[in-house]
């Protein structure tokens, strides 16, 4: 009798095991929001290469990040790995079979677009929108060239249709009409590039006399009518427009990041359609010329797109910048001392930052406020070059001309130095206008400390400001 109970209670256990393996198994495959980044700069069978597109994936990991995604929900699809293979395989495993109805999902695409002659008549101009994924490859067809290596829009439907998830974010920086235009002159109001590229794909003659309008078949409603109710789509251009990559990354995502980090500082909610018109907003502000502007469109279910996005909370010290910052500064070669003129500073005080610098080189100071703000401090607009000597410098020096006074964000300051032996300027790369005595960070210059740190030496330093109130110091 004792055996028969020992048996059954390990049959219950045994039985118990198997279903809590099941539900965490269930839970890992669909108990997720997931995103998918792809981005692609450069191609297997084409010299063609677009600029800042890393730049892009990193702006969109932050972009999903501050949306609320975990790190390990967020799968990068790069350059050589956005193979058509493994777009397709990704869009599958990852989002298909990988969330479910609750579940949220965001689809971002930065590269080249392009059309190919019809494959099933199912447009009205002949052509099908693609994007050109890493091994796009012309081939000849019906005695007319085409693409292969492409994600057709026919396909992208026919992924969304079959996603579960009720809740879908779909953008796309590319555009889909053009001409053989590759490169345009730029005088941003205060992103510091003057070339860009168009992120249009022109091989054939025929795409110039086909009368292609270049609209994606997620703008379309009778296309998507099957699936509209679970998905907004917004994409860079309108059908005539196009939509430009920089060396400090593209414009449309640029504003996405800028508007979405702003909402988040805020702390106010933002919808897609919000997202949409700010977007439009920044490149108008941004790009000064009626000739080159273009507009984001916005497709997709109604509700959806009125509905606020869910932002995740900036805790203080949690930025994404700030982070990056830290970890620079955790693995750098040798140490920059700094000191501050205060212990406690109160809204409106002076601040000044001695620095001891171990070496000659160049030296970036970068101040990130409790909101993830990162201003340069130096170089600045007094002192434009970042190159030092060895010894003790002050900023700002008297010979600057200016002073720093703590603003209206309360809370500790990081301010963190770093020592390059190869130049660095994250004030000429920031984001500014003529007029700023100091930048912003930009995602480039970020980049860059992060790439002399991982191939070459880098030194660096943090302190802390602490900014109270009026009174609040004594």
């Amino acid at each position: 009798m004792a055996d028969n109970k020992k048996q059954i209670g390990g049959l219950l256990s045994f039985a118990l095991w198997l279903v809590l393996l099941y539900l965490a198994m269930v839970s890992s495959a669909r108990g997720e929001d997931r995103a998918l980044l792809i981005g692609v700069g450069r191609y297997a069978q084409f010299d063609e290469k677009l600029n800042g597109v890393s730049l892009d994936i990193r702006m969109m990991t932050e972009f999903a990040r501050l949306l609320g995604f975990k790190s390990r929900a967020i799968k990068v699809l790069e350059h050589e790995h956005a193979s058509t293979d493994n777009v397709y395989a990704a869009v599958e495993n990852w989002l298909i079979n990988g969330v479910g109805p609750e579940d949220r999902v965001f689809f971002y695409f930065s590269g080249h677009g392009s059309q190919i002659p019809d494959a099933n008549n199912d447009e009205k101009d002949q052509l099908d929108e693609v994007l050109l994924l890493y091994d796009a490859a012309l081939k000849d067809q019906s005695r007319r060239q085409t693409l292969t290596g492409v994600l057709v829009d026919d396909d992208l439907n026919t992924m969304l249709a079959r996603m579960q998830s009720r809740n879908v974010l779909v953008i796309l920086d590319a555009c889909h009409s053009g001409s053989a235009t590759r490169s345009l002159r730029l005088n941003p109001r205060s992103i510091s590039v003057s070339d860009a590229q168009v992120k249009f794909f022109s091989y054939s003659p025929y795409l110039g006399t086909a009368g292609g309008k270049g609209r994606f078949d997620v703008l379309e409603p009778e296309t998507s009518s099957k699936f509209s109710d679970r998905y907004v789509a917004i994409t860079a251009c309108r059908d005539d427009e196009k939509t430009i990559a920089t060396a400090q990354g593209s414009i449309f995502t640029l504003g996405l990041r800028q508007v979405i980090r702003s909402a988040v500082t805020a702390g106010i909610d933002i919808t897609p359609e919000e997202l949409q018109h700010q977007t439009t907003k920044f490149i108008r502000e941004e790009i000064q010329s009626d000739a080159i502007a273009f507009h984001p469109q916005i497709a997709g279910n109604k509700s959806l797109r009125k509905r606020p996005l869910k932002l995740a909370p900036l805790a203080q010290g949690s930025g994404f910048v700030r982070q990056e910052m830290e970890t620079l500064v955790s693995k750098s070669n040798d140490t920059v001392w700094m000191k501050l003129n205060k212990a406690c500073f109160e809204i409106g005080d002076p601040l000044k930052i001695s620095v001891w610098v171990p070496e000659a080189g160049y030296l970036n100071v970068i101040s990130i406020n409790p909101n993830d703000q990162a201003t340069v401090l130096f170089p600045n607009q007094y002192h434009i070059s970042s190159a030092v000597n060895r010894g003790k410098l002050t900023i700002p020096a008297n010979q600057m001309n200016f002073e720093i006074i703590t603003d209206g964000t309360t809370g500790p300051n990081q301010i963190t130095a770093f020592l390059t032996k190869s130049p660095i300027n994250t004030y000429e790369h920031g984001f500014k206008t003529t007029k700023d005595v100091l930048a912003t960070l930009s995602p480039n210059s970020t980049r860059a400390l992060i790439l002399r740190q991982k191939q070459g030496w880098l030194a660096a330093g943090k302190i802390t400001a602490d900014i109270r109130n009026e009174g609040q110091c004594r």
